[in-house]
């Protein structure tokens, strides 16, 4: 019987080690067990430009190549395919945003190189992927993409503008690449510095409260790029409010008043907007994958460039 309560003891003591060992890894243990260090920018540039990563993760195996243009295209070993677009943010950051896969949503991460392997930690330290790294587009994944056509009228409006000659070269070194350097311009803005000012701390403390507002009266607020990810605002009035680039993935906007508002290039992908008043919105360029719109009023709404993928209750016509 000794023996018996021994070896219970023992096998219980053993459970409870090997539980401990189980919680998520994080930066800080990579780089005491195996000695990983955080790469440079341009290491990070190096690793990707041009090249593939395998990444990999408890839930998730995919190719990503990177091509030279800033384009990203994507396979998962269940041969579903996505393209995007990549960068490395100035704190060597790989950053990447997919059209579909990802909710749409921008991710960043730090970069780690431990023997030869490489891992992706998220900004509080967790490790989300394990890379390899194959060499040029390795799993083909290349694709000539369909560009927008050029405007006629805004190339004859450009030519019109009288620009001094010594001011010429400084507009050509200043003129962005407009698609690729709008997302690297969007980086920096879906993840602003805080202020000290005032005005902008009211207004943080605003959209700090409306994480959590259910049937609050918001109407004309200013919420431009707020951070709203699960917020319940069922019931809010919303009417007329700035919602413009704020980040509502699967927000409950159940039965919310948002007449008139600004969603435009907002991300929305599995909201809950059951029987919401959207006439007269704005939801150009909004990331609405997956969200529910059953019920919802949309008269006059505009939905022009959205992301309308597994949506439910849109008329198809739309």
């Amino acid at each position: 019987m000794k023996n018996f309560s021994i070896r219970c003891y023992f096998s219980i003591l053993s459970c409870l080690v090997l539980l401990a060992g189980c919680g998520p890894a994080n930066v800080k243990k990579l780089e005491q067990k195996a000695g990983a260090r955080p790469m440079t920018p341009d290491a990070v540039l190096k690793l990707v430009d041009g090249n593939t990563l395998f990444l990999k993760s408890f839930d998730e195996e995919s190719y990503l190549y990177f091509d030279h243009s800033g384009k990203l295209f994507g396979k998962d070993i269940d041969n579903n395919k996505d393209i995007g677009q990549w960068d490395v943010s100035e704190d060597a950051e790989l950053c990447m945003r997919m059209s579909h896969w990802w909710y749409g949503d921008l991710l960043c991460y730090q970069v780690l190189a431990a023997n030869g392997r490489y891992h992706l930690a998220t900004g509080n330290g967790v490790l989300k992927y394990k890379g390899t790294q194959y060499p040029g587009d390795a799993k083909h994944l290349y694709y000539a993409v369909k560009t927008k056509k050029k405007s006629y009228r805004r190339s004859l409006r450009a030519s019109k503008r009288s620009v001094r000659p010594q001011e010429e070269q400084a507009v050509a070194e200043t003129q962005p690449q407009e698609e690729n350097d709008q997302f690297s311009k969007s980086i920096s803005e879906e993840r602003p510095v805080p202020d000290d000012t005032g005005g902008k701390n009211i207004r943080s403390t605003v959209k700090w409260l409306a994480r959590d507002c259910p049937g609050c009266n918001l109407a004309g607020t200013n919420l431009k790029k707020a951070d709203l990810v699960a917020a319940q605002l069922a019931g809010a009035n919303l009417r007329g409010a700035l919602l413009r680039m704020a980040n509502l993935r699967r927000a409950n906007l159940e039965g919310a008043n948002l007449a008139g508002a600004d969603l435009s290039h907002a991300n929305l992908p599995g909201a809950n907007l059951r029987g919401a008043d959207l006439t007269g919105a704005s939801l150009k360029g909004a990331n609405l994958i997956k969200a529910d719109l059953t019920g919802a009023r949309i008269e006059g709404a505009d939905f022009t460039d959205a992301l309308l993928e597994s949506v439910r209750g849109l008329p198809k016509q739309r």
